[in-house]
């Protein structure tokens, strides 16, 4: 056992010692009169398991005799003023002294937080905002820019042009690398002014959605959303990359070489994280991926059932111990059809963190922890203090960030209106200023974060796009998409678009939406649709401003429409009367949907089994492109009457429920671009693959005469299908 002080010493740690008497970490008994018995705590306000530190009482008068409980029933007395203990787990103990002196006494107590010792080098992780010495780094995606702050006092230094939709950065050796989604690169920049050195092409249509330093220098980690995870020298060189199956996206990584990457979109039954091992970055490995189940059972006021869902972030703790995983908890465990219960607004979806721990390189991560928070959509960012006791959490619905104790996730206090939809927060080395990327406001806050008995005061804000990339309309209505806190999109505040439709494509679940009067369906990427109606598997909207019925009804919002307007020429049913032009909010969130024209850059495939498998997509004796036909690929629309042109393909089972409260009698045809990014597939999610819609899914060849086809040709066909964009 190590001891941090010499009995007797005024208390001094590097970990954080601070000597305040003041309560909560010291106090004294109530004043009792002259003379009274008076004492006061002084102690470090961190310790290290199993490391003694020691604590001083002063009383006054003197006291004969002390009495000391150390938490969990530990007590110990002594004649002197000082004792030293370890703690033997980390978390939040209260330290308690009794002052003796003959007949009286008094008390005083201090709050030490046992933390694990910070690893050396510190862990890191992917991020859209990195603070590196005197700078700040943060990413503009709208804009195709990256900018370089002074970090104190904040102030930008430059705005500086990089390639198409920067997601994340990292810094190291010098180097600043900035993963861009959009056109598949990594661009590399001095770290000291920013001046480009090196843009590296990756695999056309990977989409490199992250990027972490390694923590012991060296280079970088880039994560594909196309399914691998490659290592980059400083120089630009890819000296490897190993496969790691769907979307990999927050990225993490511990001084002993284990790189964490979370899978962006879950599965119903799952969310995923995967573990590489790292420790030799020219030779990655593929250890194992590691389930964090469903939970059931759960549903409340204050929490709800469900699955971690958008896992764009993993943090590591300072110790490199543990991560956290900032998400949504959707809760498509739920509804009429699967549990004969209702989907309220509060237990649709909600914010909520989970936690994994780290194993040795060559070992997966371990399951550990969930905790949801209430009223409040999407965490989407998390913070470490630098001895890891507190956590700063982003919630990008509201616009907020909750500060809670790193081992209960008990909230503290909460930081309100920091910007439009929060993507990314950081730390000063210090741990004294907090900054935040509030991505649709298009600046970065400061916050003073040193005084922990009080609301975080605003310290600067400063502007990272001089010219902004859309159009004020769209701008405005993607500021809507995103909000949860306006009680015209949700009064609980757990609810907004982006709740399953983040960076406006789907989540990749099956929702039982029984209760609405539809049935199992799978969420629609918007993405390449334009908001062209019909919407919708069934095709109950006719204009997206017909989305006002969703908000009011299952997000629990009061709607932006007055009531009477509502209610009014029979629009209170989808495909009553127009709504557009009677709402400029629900007009904006139209022009917002709208602009989502583009499902990006598929990836790479054989392009003679490509075109292989268009000319059997067209073969009139398959009839794939009976339906999905022209440049949508799909003929979805409403005939002259109103009525839509509807398909029964022999999908439709005892869940896919009704339209509009009537019998279902088809679906109407999705178009087919961006297949590649959304799986699973068919109305009610029962395919998980390409190959499934075509063969298991597909009996009686009600949905393509595909039953006669070799696997050669089935290959070929998904090839084709994989293709379009």
């Amino acid at each position: 056992m190590r001891r941090a002080l010499a009995a007797g010493a005024l208390l001094a740690l590097s970990i954080g010692c601070d000597g305040t008497d003041a309560p909560p970490d010291g106090g004294a008994a109530p004043d009792a009169g002259p003379g009274a018995l008076a004492v006061t705590l002084e102690g470090p306000g961190h310790a290290f398991p199993d490391v003694e530190v020691c604590f001083a009482a002063r009383a006054t008068p003197p006291a004969d005799r002390y009495t000391w409980t150390w938490g969990g029933g530990e007590t110990e007395e002594t004649t002197t003023p000082e004792a030293c203990h370890a703690f033997p787990f980390v978390g939040p103990r209260v330290v308690g002294v009794t002052a003796h002196a003959g007949d009286e006494r008094a008390d005083a107590t201090r709050t030490v937080t046992v933390v694990f010792e910070p690893s050396d080098p510190r862990p890191t992780h992917a991020s859209p905002i990195v603070v590196r010495g005197a700078d700040v780094w943060v990413v503009n995606p709208d804009a195709d820019t990256v900018a370089r702050l002074a970090a104190d006092p904040p102030a930008l230094r430059a705005e500086i042009a990089v390639g198409e939709r920067p997601r994340a950065l990292a810094v190291t050796d010098g180097v600043v690398a900035v993963a861009c989604q959009g056109d598949a690169t990594l661009h590399l920049l001095d770290a000291s002014d920013g001046a480009p050195r090196e843009t590296v092409a990756l695999p056309a249509g990977s989409e490199p959605w992250s990027v972490v330093a390694d923590p012991r220098g060296g280079g970088f980690f880039v994560a594909l959303r196309a399914g691998a995870i490659v290592s980059v020298a400083p120089d630009g060189a890819v000296r490897d990359g190993v496969a790691v199956g769907p979307e990999p996206r927050g990225l993490a990584m511990n001084a002993e070489g284990t790189l964490l990457a979370t899978r962006w979109r879950s599965t119903d039954e799952a969310a995923f994280v995967t573990t590489i091992d790292a420790r030799d970055p020219a030779t990655l490995a593929l250890v194992g991926e590691t389930a964090l189940p469903t939970q059931r059972g759960l549903n409340s006021d204050t929490d709800n059932d469900g699955v971690l869902s958008f896992l764009g972030r993993a943090v590591p703790s300072p110790d490199g111990r543990r991560a956290l995983l900032p998400a949504l908890k959707a809760n498509t465990a739920t509804g009429l059809f699967r549990t004969g219960e209702p989907l309220e607004s509060q237990t649709t979806a909600r914010a909520a963190l989970g936690e994994v721990t780290f194993g040795a390189p060559d070992a997966p991560a371990t399951d550990s922890f969930r905790h949801s928070f209430d009223d409040l959509a999407y965490a989407s960012a998390l913070a470490f203090s630098p001895l890891g006791d507190r956590i700063y959490v982003a919630m990008q619905g509201t616009g907020s960030v909750v500060i809670a104790d790193a081992f209960d996730f008990f909230t503290v206090a909460s930081i309100g209106a920091v910007g439009e939809a929060p993507q990314g927060l950081a730390l000063s080395a210090d741990g004294e200023t907090l900054y935040v990327q509030a991505f649709l406001s298009r600046s970065v806050r400061a916050y003073d974060v040193s005084d922990r008995s009080s609301e975080p005061p605003l310290v600067a804000e400063v502007r990272t796009v001089a010219e902004e990339p859309l159009a004020p309309r769209v701008l405005e209505g993607k500021r809507i998409f995103y909000r949860s806190g306006d009680p015209r999109m949700s009064r609980t505040g757990y609810l907004a678009c982006a709740s399953c439709h983040l960076d406006g494509e789907g989540d990749a679940l099956v929702w039982d939406f029984t209760q609405r009067g539809e049935g199992l369906r799978n969420t629609i990427s918007l993405r390449g649709r334009a908001g062209v109606a019909p919407l919708h598997w069934s095709a109950n909207f006719d204009e997206v401003q017909d989305f006002e019925h969703d908000i009011r009804a299952g997000q629990g919002g009061t709607g932006f429409l007055d009531d009477a307007v509502f209610e009014a020429d029979d629009r209170d049913r989808p495909l009553g009367a127009p709504k557009a032009g009677l709402s400029a909010e629900l007009d904006a969130l139209a022009a917002y949907v709208a602009s989502l024209d583009d499902v990006g850059d598929a990836p790479a495939v054989d392009a003679d089994a490509a075109a292989r498998g268009r000319a059997i997509f067209e073969d009139p004796s398959v009839g794939c492109a009976t339906c999905h036909r022209g440049p949508t690929l799909s003929d979805s629309r409403f005939e002259g009457d109103g009525t839509p042109r509807l398909h029964d393909v022999g999908t439709l089972g005892a869940g896919s429920g009704t339209r509009l409260g009537e019998p279902l009698t088809g679906l109407d045809t999705p178009s087919l671009t961006g297949l590649w990014r959304s799986a699973p597939y068919l109305h009610d999610g029962s395919a998980p693959t390409l190959r499934d819609v075509l063969t298991t899914r597909n009996p009686d060849d009600r949905h393509g005469v595909t039953s006669g086809l070799t696997e050669a040709q089935l290959d070929d066909l998904v090839a084709y299908l994989r293709s379009l964009d």
